[in-house]
C-alpha cells in the first residue's frame, strides 16, 4: 500500500549506484511546496506525480523553538491529505532528510544542532530494507503509527 516513505539523502540511487540505493522519484519538490500544493482547492497530485520531497529539516529548525508543535500541526496536515493521496492512487511519496534517521524509543532525525522528533509527525512507522538500505514507510493518512 503507497504512504510517504522517509529515506535518508544517502540511500537514494542516485547518489548510490544503480541496485545499491532506493531508487528516488523523480519529481523533485521542496517541502514548503509540497505544504502549499497540499492546501490548494483543487487536489494538484496523481497516479502519475512521482513525488520526492525535500527539505524538511530546513523547515522544521526554522520554527525553533517550537519544532515538536510545527511537527504536531504538519501531521494534522498530512492526514487530511491521506484521503486524497489514496482517492487519486498516488504512489509512495518519499520525504528524503540529509540528516540520519535513528530509531530507537521514537523515531528521530539527528541533525548536527538538534535532534529532531520526526515521530511527531509520522508516528512509528515500519522499517524496512531496501538493497541494503533503510527505509521507514507510514501511511498516507498516518493512522495506526
Amino acid at each position: 500500500m503507497p504512504g510517504y516513505v522517509l529515506v535518508e539523502q544517502k540511500s537514494l540511487t542516485p547518489p548510490r549506484p544503480s541496485g545499491q540505493g532506493v531508487k528516488a522519484n523523480t519529481q523533485e519538490i521542496g517541502f514548503s511546496d509540497f505544504l502549499r500544493e497540499l492546501k490548494q482547492d483543487e487536489f494538484p497530485f496523481n497516479e502519475n506525480s512521482s513525488l520526492r520531497v525535500v527539505g524538511i529539516e530546513d523547515v522544521l529548525l526554522a520554527s525553533r523553538p517550537n519544532i515538536d508543535e510545527l511537527c504536531i500541526r504538519l501531521r494534522n496536515t498530512l492526514q487530511r491529505a491521506g484521503n486524497y493521496f489514496f482517492s487519486r492512487g498516488c504512489g509512495d511519496v518519499q520525504i528524503v532528510f540529509r540528516g540520519e534517521l535513528v530509531r530507537g524509543a521514537h523515531l528521530i532525525v539527528r541533525h548536527p544542532t538538534s535532534d529532531i522528533n520526526i515521530y511527531l509527525i509520522f508516528g512509528s512507522p515500519a522499517q524496512e530494507e531496501i538493497n541494503g538500505q533503510w527505509i521507514y514507510k507510514s501511511s498516507f493518512n498516518l493512522s495506526g503509527n
